[in-house]
């Protein structure tokens, strides 16, 4: 072989060496940016709670009550109330339009701490999720600061079994006055059944504390018979049932059976 055929095979194995080298650099780059595009995508999903309905409400843990009227700041020695409903349970619809107002009135003022269970015991015994979605369109709806309008109109809807319709959400958001970028930021949260789980959540809690049913009021942890009351004609005597709630007492004749 002469020296420049010596030469020229060297200057090639030269090149190929080098091009197999940086394929491999090339190779580890492409790897590292994977990795830290895949790690960066778990890191941000964790963040932002990974969306579909994994959040909890600002402030509020999985399993806990929504409390919708925190920012009256009630007094330190204002009663606890504790109200457990279901969008879809025709009771609660009964019992929103009952004691709805007087329950609202006094939990504005920062008279007592409403703490609202949203429950989903409609979707366990008959299937479905509507209950869990209204729950989730509820807080959507408090977190532009129109749960008490948004609350009261979603009820009014309620339908005749079955689930509820998507329009009964967007009548319901017209009703309580969702507009603008606040209407955007509630639909896009209702879309997405932003507090879904967290919905399913607060049910979970509440069976393993005992209650299954709704609707149910416990007033500084005692269960009250709500519709003791309530008139036969569903007529509630307001005065009593203020009384009740703003004493923190229960009447042991209004204690409710477990």
């Amino acid at each position: 072989m002469s020296t420049q055929d010596r030469k020229a095979k060297a200057q090639a194995a030269a090149k190929a060496h080098g091009k197999g080298a940086n394929a491999i650099v090339i190779g580890g780059i492409v790897v590292v940016i994977a990795m830290v595009l895949v790690i960066g995508g778990v890191v941000i999903a964790a963040t932002q709670g990974g969306g579909g309905g994994k959040e909890a409400p600002a402030g509020v843990a999985k399993g806990e009550p929504l409390e919708p009227y925190a920012d009256a700041t009630p007094a330190k020695d204002a009663p606890v109330v504790d109200v457990y409903e279901d969008f879809r349970c025709p009771h609660c619809k009964t019992f929103e339009q009952a004691t709805g107002e007087t329950i609202t009135d006094l939990a504005e003022d920062g008279t007592i701490r409403l703490r609202v269970h949203l429950m989903t015991v409609i979707d366990n015994n008959a299937g479905g999720e509507s209950s869990a979605v209204a729950g989730s369109s509820a807080v959507c709806a408090a977190d532009q600061g129109a749960w008490t309008d948004y609350h009261r109109a979603l009820f009014a809807r309620q339908p005749q079994g079955g689930e509820f319709p998507e329009s009964a959400f967007t009548e319901a958001a017209d009703e309580a006055g969702l507009e603008g970028d606040a209407r955007d930021a509630w639909q896009q949260c209702t879309d997405d059944k932003q507090y879904v789980d967290y919905v399913q959540s607060v049910d979970d809690a509440a069976a393993e504390s005992g209650v299954r049913g709704t609707p149910a009021i416990e007033v500084e942890g005692t269960k009250l018979e709500w519709q003791a009351v309530v008139s036969e004609q569903g007529q509630v005597d307001t005065a009593q049932l203020e009384e009740i709630l703003t004493s923190g007492e229960v009447p042991e004749d209004m204690v409710a059976s477990e």
